[in-house]
């Protein structure tokens, strides 16, 4: 049986995983006596990407991106967020990756060149030797948008580099280490941010097949979307703007697991179905593969003109 303490404690963690604000005061200075020295360190590396995630990462709400990486985690590296650089930055990563600055837990942003590694250099060493070394001392990784769990746009069809996401690049090497998916392009920070703190504080969460949290990935957009009932009647747009189901436009709700008709996105103001856009499949892992698939595709023959 917990005791007080273990209990609030446990409740806070919960608490944050789960995205839950507005916390009873008891609660809240549970959250505030956690000390972060004690949670493993997050190195964040970039492969192929256009740093949109990062972007993204940044317009958390409640906590804020502040409070993520002070109270919540300790952000030893980011390229874009340390103010380290050069050498400096260098042997602060080669610190960690070697052993010899203690656990850590590896993000990756954007994806693998598998068949061109010199396409994604840190220093004078390619990503891919740095994730090799990785493998032998991270605590677990956490692949962060849909590039850096599937390959994303840098590995479309025909592309050079043989780009691919971090779970295939090991199990390419035959590295069994644990690799949590969070797709999206960009991700949503949520996905992000309450899947550290659940691993930090509270444990693994429950992942489905595809290795992403079944806390945002375990059902489809269209079976969550508002105009589902739209769907099942039969009333479908015929061009951008109109109401009704956006299926005859190309939407690929019925093929993407997330919950953003539920979470919305900016702080909860929008998502793209209510500003009429069709789901183009962000979080999906066949996201931008193949041309046969583009991002607006029409799905059946129509008349529209858009």
């Amino acid at each position: 049986m917990l005791d007080r303490r273990n209990f609030l404690k446990l409740a806070a963690a919960l608490s944050t995983a789960f995205g839950i604000s507005n916390l009873p005061a008891p609660v809240q200075a549970a959250l505030k006596k956690i000390n972060p020295a004690t949670l493993p360190k997050i190195i964040y590396l970039q492969g192929m990407s256009c740093t949109g995630c990062s972007i993204s990462l940044l317009q958390a709400n409640a906590p804020s991106p502040a409070a993520l990486i002070t109270e919540y985690s300790q952000l030893a590296f980011h390229a874009d967020l340390s103010a380290t650089s050069g050498k400096q930055s260098l042997n602060l990563i080669n610190a960690f990756i070697s052993g010899k600055a203690g656990e850590y837990i590896l993000a990756l942003e954007g994806s693998i060149p598998d068949q061109m590694p010199e396409a994604c250099v840190i220093g004078d060493k390619p990503l891919a030797k740095y994730l090799e070394e990785a493998a032998r001392t991270m605590t677990a990784a956490v692949a962060v948008g849909t590039c850096a769990c599937d390959g994303g746009i840098p590995a479309a069809e025909g592309n050079p580099t043989g780009a691919i996401g971090l779970r295939e690049f090991y199990k390419r090497r035959n590295i069994d280490k644990l690799v949590v998916n969070i797709r999206g392009c960009s991700v949503h920070p949520d996905w992000v941010w309450h899947t550290i703190v659940h691993l930090v504080k509270v444990g693994l969460p429950e992942l489905t097949d595809g290795g992403s949290p079944k806390l945002f990935y375990a059902k489809k957009v269209h079976e969550q979307c508002p105009r589902y009932h739209d769907f099942q009647q039969e009333i479908f747009a015929r061009n951008l703007g109109e109401k009704g189901c956006l299926f005859k436009l190309g939407c690929l709700g019925p093929d993407t697991y997330a919950d953003c008709p539920t979470r919305w996105w900016n702080s909860g103001q929008n998502w793209c179905v209510d500003a009429n856009a069709p789901c183009i499949g962000c979080a999906s892992p066949n996201f931008a593969r193949q041309k046969r698939i583009p991002f607006y595709r029409l799905a059946e023959a129509a008349t529209q003109k858009i």
